[in-house]
């Protein structure tokens, strides 16, 4: 069965209207499509490869976000990877988890990456299954190469990207952010050969790099150093790069802004980047 789709008219459609430029502006688009009961957001680029030969990059936001909150800029906004995706020509899927806390918000989402994870951990969600099915499903509908699906996530996000890697051979590569392994795995076997990014902010009072439980964590969880990450990937013989971004925090905007102020480039490239997908 084909996904339910609910087209959402994006500012860039909005704008070519208003200026008559629909000519120079109708590739470009962004629509909210339904997957396994959940919305996710498609940005495709006015630009792509032929079918079949597209990259796509699946973006999870962090503990209490939503995919189209990062669409529309109001939390995690260098989540937003639409302007990379226009200058490397890759489709970008941002997905949504299921509510976090049942005190919360049901806006308020997050993912089940393993004990860290409020209510998708206690009612043991298969994020895993949702993830895998929902990009394959995107990768056909939009003529991506499955050789060519990578992951992205922040915080909780990003330790469902990990869970992700070690778990299935969905992503070619993966970027994490503020995050790490949290299923509990003493080795990952589907992840040899991969490679991995981790990017974490020095100040990270939220998921401290040397582990344990964060003073500005809401979770009260303790997390996993990301020594005992890095020694999970090695041991699985994944290639596994920590990159600790000096005078940022938690926060993926602050990650974000270090990384221009420090390297002349967005959060976005980066990690286009990373994937090959652009140019270094």
């Amino acid at each position: 069965m084909k996904p339910a789709l609910q087209p959402a008219r994006t500012w860039r459609a909005a704008l070519c209207t208003a200026l008559s430029l629909a000519a120079l502006c109708a590739h470009a688009a962004q629509s909210t499509e339904t997957y396994g009961g959940r919305s996710a957001v498609i940005y495709t680029p006015a630009k792509l490869p032929a079918a079949g030969q597209r990259a796509l990059v699946v973006v999870l936001h962090g503990g209490l976000g939503n995919a189209q909150r990062i669409a529309d800029g109001r939390s995690e906004s260098a989540l937003n990877i639409d302007a990379a995706a226009d200058e490397a020509g890759f489709v970008v899927a941002y997905l949504s988890g299921t509510p976090v806390a049942r005190m919360l918000s049901a806006e308020r989402l997050g993912w089940n990456a393993g004990d860290c994870c409020g209510q998708p951990a206690e009612n043991h969600v298969d994020d895993v299954a949702y993830i895998q099915s929902t990009a394959m499903a995107i990768a056909e509908r939009y003529g991506v190469d499955r050789n060519r699906i990578y992951g992205l996530g922040h915080s909780n996000g990003a330790m469902m990207t990990q869970r992700m890697v070690c778990e299935t051979t969905l992503y070619a590569s993966a970027v994490s952010i503020s995050g790490t392994l949290e299923n509990g795995a003493s080795t990952c076997p589907a992840a040899r050969g991969k490679t991995l990014l981790a990017l974490h902010g020095r100040e990270d009072q939220n998921v401290p790099i040397n582990g344990g439980k964060g003073s500005k964590g809401i979770s009260r969880v303790a997390y996993a150093s990301q020594a005992s990450t890095a020694q999970v990937w090695k041991s699985s013989g994944a290639v596994y790069t920590l990159q600790i971004i000096e005078g940022a925090d938690h926060a993926v905007d602050a990650i974000d802004a270090q990384i221009r102020k420090a390297e002349g480039q967005t959060l976005g490239q980066k990690v286009a980047r990373f994937f090959g997908l652009l140019a270094r």
